[in-house]
């Protein structure tokens, strides 16, 4: 997968590195901040379910077999997402499953569509410290950011200490959306998910001599069994063509936008090496909000907890998760038991 590791791992930026046309595309910032594919929504294939547990109120991860599309607004006392307008009009029936969502592709660069990497979060900053691709990795040692062999999480005593993960991050429009440079983010840990999107846009990328911008495509939900789920069916993403439409017709559409895009004089390519740029500029472009993602609560608790022992919390490093989560159990001292029906879904 190595044309979507586009990770700060693999893209270091030298001291003085020479002024690109990319580089001088974007507005100047200070070393850390990261520019990103611009997201104005989720796509998530799961939800949290606040319960009960002894004394605390713990979220737990829940998969789900269908989609759902939310903005970027969440509840703070039951962690529910606030739906996507889009939602209601690709699920006029709420009780049939969203689990096909017309996408295009947003970038002719597939390792902007995907980009996949192990990741170690500091629970006390909700700040990732570890960031590596199975061979090398960046990680915040003392006060600086070294560069270290990355064994992969399966072989790192560190990353299984501190619950090193697998993450993969998706982008795409959807059909209907407004903002025409906006993505909705499919975040998932899934290796199917992965090999199936890395696999289909590597196919497309290389028919099409990377040009995929405006491509359509349907964005689905696959259920599978294998040995290793014993033969439970499981959930994962998968890119194909639209029911109805050809591949062949699917890229003269995308290639009629390419066309309209050079007739007046706007330059994708460019546009995304200045966003492939503006990535290298941060050490670590993940966000405090992808640890809500990857890690539930039982494994926050348990890690603020050695911390604290440690004395390794820092304290003010924007909000201490275990502040977070004393808030959260504040604000839901009236939870019902455990063993009640009232669980709180969150979407």
């Amino acid at each position: 997968m190595d044309a979507f590791q586009t990770d700060a791992a693999e893209l270091p930026t030298p001291p003085c590195a020479p002024v690109t046309e990319a580089a001088s595309s974007r507005i100047a910032t200070v070393r850390g901040f990261a520019l990103t594919p611009p997201v104005i929504g989720r796509i998530a294939m799961g939800h949290t379910v606040l319960r009960k547990k002894g004394d605390e109120l713990q979220a737990l991860p829940v998969r789900d077999d269908h989609f759902s599309i939310t903005t970027l607004v969440q509840e703070k006392t039951d962690r529910t997402w606030e739906p996507h307008p889009l939602q209601a009009k690709l699920q006029p029936d709420p009780d049939v499953s969203l689990r096909a969502i017309p996408v295009r592709i947003a970038y002719n660069n597939p390792a902007l569509s995907v980009q996949n990497r192990y990741c170690c979060f500091d629970r006390s900053k909700g700040r990732p410290h570890c960031l590596g691709n199975g061979r090398t990795a960046k990680r915040v040692i003392g006060d600086a950011v070294q560069e270290i062999d990355c064994p992969g999480v399966d072989y790192c005593a560190y990353g299984q200490e501190h619950y090193c993960k697998n993450m993969t991050r998706a982008y795409f429009q959807i059909e209907g959306q407004e903002d025409e440079l906006g993505t909705f983010i499919l975040r998932t840990r899934s290796h199917n998910s992965l090999s199936y999107l890395a696999t289909r846009l590597t196919e497309l990328a290389s028919l099409s001599g990377n040009k995929l911008a405006q491509l359509p495509m349907m964005l689905v939900m696959v259920s599978k069994t294998s040995i290793q789920s014993y033969r439970e069916a499981f959930q994962f993403a998968d890119l194909v063509q639209r029911p109805g439409m050809s591949l062949i017709e699917a890229f003269k559409e995308a290639n009629s936008y390419q066309l309209a895009m050079r007739e007046a004089g706007l330059d994708i390519d460019r546009m995304e090496n200045a966003l492939l740029e503006g990535m290298k500029q941060s050490d670590f472009a993940d966000t405090p909000e992808d640890l809500d993602e990857w890690v539930n609560d039982e494994e926050l608790v348990k890690s603020v907890a050695g911390r604290a022992e440690e004395g390794s919390v820092v304290p003010g490093a924007l909000a201490s998760i275990e502040e977070h989560l004393q808030r959260l159990q504040a604000s839901h001292n009236s939870v019902p038991d455990p063993d009640s029906e009232a669980a709180v879904a969150v979407a």
